[in-house]
C-alpha cells in the first residue's frame, strides 16, 4: 500500500466510493440549499452522494415523483459532481422497497406478488365432506363431465389421511350435475381437506406495494417506468459521474409466493407438477419436505433471474453496477421466507448489499453478504448501516461499527443517513442524521478518512479464510412450515413450528458465531455457487486444476489438499458440513474429490442422507460412504464446538495468531430466538475482546485488528511472515510504525500490540 495515500486518504479518487451515503430528500427541495449541502459533503470528503426521497408517512418528501422538477433537482446534483469531478448513485425507488414505481407498477394487478393459500378442514371418520370443485387457478368446470379426460387438470382440493398423510384420488370423489363436477367425500377414518386458491392482494389492502419479483414483465415495467427516464436524461454520465443503481429491500411479501411462470419453470426443473403437491408444503414429514425443498429452490431461482438478473442485464449494458439489499438476511429463517435462498441473490449484484439497523453488533447479516460476494467472485460489497441508532449515537459508536462492518467484509459504507432536514417529524425517521444536524458532525472529516484507509486495505484483493463451511439452506427448506398469517413489517412475527427446523437454524448461528469469536475465519459454500470451486491437488502456491477423472491415486499420497475459490481466489484448508441432512450433489461431489485429495471433512450433527433433487439420492449414498471410507471426514455433535474448534485449528495453516493476551470475543447474543422479526433491529447485541481480518493485497497481508472492550488492550501476536519486519498503520490517526518485535522467529515475528478502543489498526506483512 502507498504511505502517501494512507496519510492523505481525501486525495486519492480511487476511495471516493468509500463512503456512499443516503441523502435523505425528505422536504421541498431548493436549490441553493442542495448546492450548500453538496459542499458541505465536498468538504469532509464525501464526495459520492446518493439522493434518496423519502415521504415518511407525508412529512417528508415534498414534491412529485419522476416529474420535470425531480430531474431538474436530479441534474442540479449531477451538474455539480460533473464540475468537482465527483461520482454519485441513483436510488431506483421512492420509499422502498424497490419496484413498484411509486406504486404504480401495481395498479396492474398482473404485476402484484400472486401467493398460495391453504386452507385446512378437517374431516371426522364418517363425516361427509362436500364443496364445490375449482381448478387450482380459479374458475369452475363446465364441461367437465364424468367421460372427460382429467388427467391435465389440477384441482384446488386435496384429502388426506390424518395419521399416515396418504392421499386419496380426488377424482374418484365426484358428482356431476349441469353445472360440471362437485366434491363429495366420506370415509370412515379422521382426514383432512386442503383447498388451494391463487391470490392477489388488492390494490388499497397491501397490494401497492407488493410487485410480483417473480414475473419478468413487472420487472420490465418496473425498467421502462424509472431506469429509461433516467437513460433518456443523463445517459451519457452513466458509467462516468453516475456509476451505480441502489436497489432497496426486495422480498416475498407471503410466505408461499406464487407466479405465471412459476408451474412450467418447476415442471422443467423438477419433472412433476407442483399444482398437485402444494398443499404438502404446511406438511410435516418427509415426503411433504422434498416438495417444499423443490418449491423453494424454484422460488429462489425465478427471484434471482426474473428480478436481478433482468435489472443487471439493463444495467450491464448502459453501464451501470447494480447495487441491492434484500430483507431478514440474519437467519436461514429470514432467507428462506424472504428470497428463498438469500445467498443466491448476490449472483447478478456488482456491489453486493446489507442492511444494519440500530447500535448493535455481532449479527450473521454483514457476514452472509460478504460470503454471498465471495462465492461469485464479486470485487465489492456495501453495507447501509446507523438506521435506527438514536441522535444519542457518539461519533466513538460510530468509528466502532464502521470498524466492524470492515472485519465483516464490507467495503463501501452507506450512511442512513444525510437528512436535508430535520424539520418537524423528519428528525424521527429512523435517525440519526449523521450530516450537520448530528453531533458528531465536526468530527465526520476524521471518519471520513477512516472510512477511506479501510477500504484501500480491504479492497483489491483477497479475504484470506482457513474454512469453508456449507450454509445447510436446503436442510432447513425441508423442515421450514410456511406460516402464511404473517407478511412483513413486524417486530413479533412468525414461530418457526418445526423442532428440527429450529435447531438448524439455531445451531448454525451457534457454529458460525463461535468461529468468529474463535478468530477462525470462514467463508460459505452454497449450491448456485458450487461451480464456482474446483481442488488444488498440491500444496498452496502449486499450479492449480479441477479434479476429474483421477480417483484411482492413492490419496495418502497427496498432501496438502485445498479447495479453491477460482473467482474470489481464496484457498480454504478444511470443509465443514454442518446440519446437512441434504446435500446437493454438486456440494457432495466437491467434498468427495477434496477428501481424495487428502483434505479434511468436518461433518457437524447430521451426515447427509438425501440429495436436493431425489434422483440423485443413490449417488449422494455412495459418495457419502465413500467419504467415510476415506478416513477423511470426522464427525462432531453440535455440542462439540470445542473439540471442533481444536480439530480446525489444528488443520489451518494459521499465519496469525494471538499467543498472550485476549484471544477472542464473546458475543452476547450468538442466536436469535425461533420467530421471525422485520426488521431486525441490534439493539443490545454486542462484542468485547479482540477480534482480527486478514486480508491479502498486493504481495501483503493485511491483517485487521479490533479491540471490542472498553479500554486498550495489548496482545502478542504470531505472524508468518518474510524477513521484512511488520508495520502498524492506524486507521484512524493515519499513523505508519515498525511493530514492536519481541522476537524474530525463523518463519516470522513476534510482536506487541497495544490496540486503542472503538477502531482499528491494520497490521502490514509479508506474505
Amino acid at each position: 500500500m502507498d504511505r502517501k495515500v494512507w496519510q492523505e486518504p481525501k486525495k486519492e479518487h480511487s476511495l471516493d466510493e468509500a463512503q456512499t451515503p443516503l441523502w435523505f430528500w425528505n422536504d421541498e427541495l431548493k436549490t441553493e440549499e442542495l448546492l450548500r449541502q453538496l459542499k458541505m459533503q465536498t468538504e469532509i470528503g464525501v464526495t459520492c452522494t446518493n439522493p434518496h426521497a423519502r415521504r415518511n408517512n407525508g412529512e417528508g418528501y415534498i414534491g412529485g415523483y419522476l416529474d420535470e422538477k425531480w430531474f431538474q433537482d436530479i441534474k442540479t446534483v449531477l451538474d455539480y459532481k460533473k464540475e468537482h469531478g465527483e461520482k454519485m448513485w441513483l436510488y431506483d425507488e421512492i420509499d422502498w422497497p424497490a419496484g413498484t414505481c411509486d406504486q404504480t407498477i401495481t395498479l396492474d394487478e398482473r404485476n402484484r406478488e400472486k401467493y398460495i393459500t391453504i386452507k385446512t378442514v378437517e374431516i371426522p371418520a364418517g363425516q361427509v365432506f362436500r364443496a364445490q370443485l375449482k381448478r387450482f387457478e380459479g374458475g369452475g368446470l363446465f364441461g367437465v363431465g364424468p367421460e372427460t379426460d382429467k388427467s391435465a387438470l389440477t384441482w384446488n382440493i386435496h384429502v388426506i389421511d390424518a395419521e399416515t398423510f396418504e392421499e386419496y384420488p380426488t377424482e374418484e370423489h365426484l358428482i356431476y350435475d349441469r353445472f360440471g363436477p362437485e366434491f363429495e367425500f366420506s370415509a370412515d377414518r379422521d382426514c383432512i381437506a386442503f383447498i388451494t386458491k391463487v391470490n392477489a392482494d388488492l390494490y388499497d389492502h397491501g397490494g401497492n406495494g407488493q410487485v410480483s419479483y417473480l414475473n419478468p414483465k413487472a420487472t420490465e415495467q418496473f425498467l421502462e417506468s424509472t431506469y429509461d427516464k433516467y437513460y433518456e436524461r443523463f445517459g451519457e454520465d452513466f458509467g462516468k459521474t453516475i456509476t451505480t443503481v441502489f436497489n432497496d429491500e426486495t422480498r416475498m411479501a407471503h410466505a408461499i409466493a406464487w407466479s405465471d411462470e412459476f408451474a412450467e419453470t418447476f415442471l422443467e426443473q423438477k419433472g412433476y407438477d407442483i399444482r398437485n403437491e402444494l398443499y404438502r408444503i404446511i406438511l410435516p414429514g418427509e415426503q411433504a419436505g422434498r416438495v417444499r425443498c423443490d418449491y423453494f429452490d424454484v422460488l429462489a431461482y425465478l427471484y434471482q433471474h426474473n428480478y436481478f438478473g433482468v435489472i443487471h442485464d439493463w444495467c450491464e449494458k448502459h453501464g451501470l453496477k447494480l447495487f441491492a439489499h434484500l430483507l431478514a438476511e440474519e437467519t436461514l429463517f429470514g432467507h428462506a421466507r424472504y428470497s428463498g435462498d438469500y445467498l443466491r441473490q448476490n449472483r447478478f449484484q456488482d456491489v453486493c448489499g446489507a442492511d444494519h439497523l440500530g447500535k448493535g453488533i455481532g449479527s450473521l447479516n454483514i457476514k452472509f453478504t460478504a460470503c454471498g460476494a465471495h462465492s461469485y467472485g464479486k470485487k465489492r460489497t456495501a453495507v447501509e448501516v446507523f438506521a435506527g441508532c438514536g441522535w444519542d449515537m457518539t461519533f466513538e459508536e460510530y468509528t466502532r461499527i464502521i470498524t466492524w462492518m470492515f472485519q465483516m467484509g464490507m467495503q463501501t459504507i452507506i450512511n442512513h443517513g444525510f437528512f436535508y432536514s430535520d424539520r418537524g417529524n423528519r428528525k424521527n425517521d429512523w435517525p440519526p442524521s449523521q450530516f450537520f444536524q448530528w453531533k458528531g458532525w465536526p468530527r465526520q472529516s476524521e471518519g471520513n478518512d477512516m472510512i477511506r484507509r479501510l477500504n484501500y486495505s480491504m479492497t483489491d484483493g483477497i479475504n484470506e479464510a482457513d474454512i469453508l463451511v456449507y450454509l445447510p439452506i436446503e436442510s432447513f427448506w425441508l423442515d421450514y412450515l410456511p406460516d402464511q398469517n404473517f407478511t412483513h413489517g413486524f417486530f413479533h412475527g412468525a414461530f418457526l413450528r418445526d423442532g428440527n427446523a429450529v435447531e438448524t437454524d439455531r445451531q448454525i448461528q451457534l457454529l458460525l458465531n463461535g468461529l468468529l469469536s474463535e478468530n477462525l475465519d470462514f467463508d460459505l459454500l452454497h449450491r448456485d455457487a458450487a461451480e464456482n470451486f474446483e481442488i488444488l491437488l498440491s500444496d498452496a502456491g502449486a499450479e492449480s486444476k479441477a479434479k476429474e477423472n483421477d480417483r484411482e491415486e492413492n490419496p495418502k499420497e497427496r498432501n496438502g489438499a485445498r479447495i479453491r475459490n477460482r473467482l474470489s481466489g481464496q484457498v480454504f484448508s478444511v470443509l465443514v458440513l454442518p446440519m446437512c441432512e441434504v446435500l446437493p450433489i454438486e456440494a457432495a461431489r466437491l467434498a468427495e474429490d477434496f477428501a481424495e485429495a487428502g483434505g479434511k471433512i468436518a461433518v457437524v450433527e447430521k451426515r447427509p442422507r438425501l440429495a436436493l433433487d431425489r434422483r440423485d439420492d443413490e449417488e449422494l449414498a455412495g459418495i457419502v460412504e465413500r467419504l467415510y471410507a476415506s478416513g477423511q471426514a470426522r464427525e462432531f455433535s453440535a455440542q462439540e464446538k470445542d473439540e471442533l474448534f481444536a480439530y480446525l485449528e489444528e488443520n489451518t495453516p494459521c499465519p496469525v495468531k494471538i499467543v498472550e493476551g485476549c484471544k477472542r470475543t464473546e458475543n452476547n447474543h450468538s442466536a436469535y430466538p425461533a420467530y421471525l422479526i422485520d426488521p431486525y433491529m441490534h439493539g443490545g447485541e454486542d462484542l468485547s475482546g479482540v477480534m482480527f481480518t486478514r486480508y491479502l493485497k498486493d504481495e501483503k497481508r493485511n491483517t485487521l485488528f479490533m479491540n471490542y472492550g472498553g479500554s486498550p488492550e495489548t496482545i502478542e501476536v504470531l505472524l508468518r511472515t518474510g524477513a521484512e519486519k511488520p508495520e502498524v498503520w492506524d486507521t484512524f490517526t493515519g499513523e505508519i510504525k515498525e511493530a514492536e518485535v519481541l522476537e524474530k522467529l525463523p518463519d516470522g515475528y513476534r510482536i506487541r500490540l497495544t490496540l486503542p478502543c472503538n477502531y482499528g489498526v491494520v497490521v502490514v506483512s509479508g506474505r
